[in-house]
């Protein structure tokens, strides 16, 4: 893929050292403001090498994020077939289906790499495709999580620019969306229908709704670990 084309992936909020902005963090990953440009800040983890790769991406009109990381920055920071690979991404949207399937044949092509995905908001949720497409992903032994309040701290001191005018971020008002998101990843990994109703007002701000039709619903989100 030429040059040019990864520059697309870098270009919007994201600094030539790879990190992203403290204002483009902030507005991308607050999971109570629906942006349509998806982020991701990874990191690799080679089992011959103590250091760390660590930088951020994000979607472009005609490429998902997952797919420029797969097709892409994996194969650059490749060197070693054998060498074990631990992977995390924190996302600002979870991977739709289609990228799921792509992730699926990607981990089947390399055996040696684990893969944890954080994401802050569920994309198109109550869509059958994301949903069986987050349950597959999982059942190859994917780890997926809801964002919570240590893991946006990490991402704050790890991957966002220092050089701006906040020196930290704490999200305290996340807690209730990441709540509300856990409780929705619980639901769709269990495989019971969707539990969150999304609508947007004139401010396009959304506004959630918990729905539990029954005692077995009940008992099953609540057993959730957000």
């Amino acid at each position: 893929m030429a040059a040019g084309w990864n520059r697309d992936h870098v270009s919007r909020g994201i600094t030539q050292g790879g990190k992203i902005s403290q204002e483009t963090f902030i507005d991308t990953y607050d999971p109570s403001v629906l942006r349509r440009v998806q982020y991701m800040l990874y990191e690799i983890k080679w089992s011959n090498n103590k250091k760390p790769w660590q930088s951020c991406c994000h979607s472009t009109r005609t490429e998902h994020a997952e797919i420029h990381f797969i097709e892409d920055v994996f194969q650059e920071q490749r060197s070693d077939p054998s060498a074990h690979c631990s992977i995390t991404w924190y996302m600002s949207w979870s991977p739709c289906g289609d990228c799921c399937k792509e992730i699926r044949d990607f981990l089947k092509d390399q055996p040696n790499v684990n893969l944890v995905i954080y994401v802050a908001r569920i994309y198109w949720h109550k869509e059958e495709t994301n949903r069986q497409g987050l349950r597959s992903l999982v059942n190859i032994g994917v780890t997926i999580r809801v964002m919570d309040l240590p893991v946006y701290r990490y991402c704050w001191r790890t991957f966002v620019d220092d050089e701006d005018k906040y020196e930290d971020y704490w999200p305290r008002h996340f807690a209730p969306w990441i709540m509300l998101y856990s409780l929705e990843l619980q639901s769709i990994l269990q495989n019971i229908p969707s539990c969150l109703e999304i609508s947007s007002g004139e401010n396009q701000t959304p506004v959630f709704s918990l729905c539990v039709e029954n005692d077995q619903q009940k008992r099953a989100l609540t057993s959730a670990n957000p």
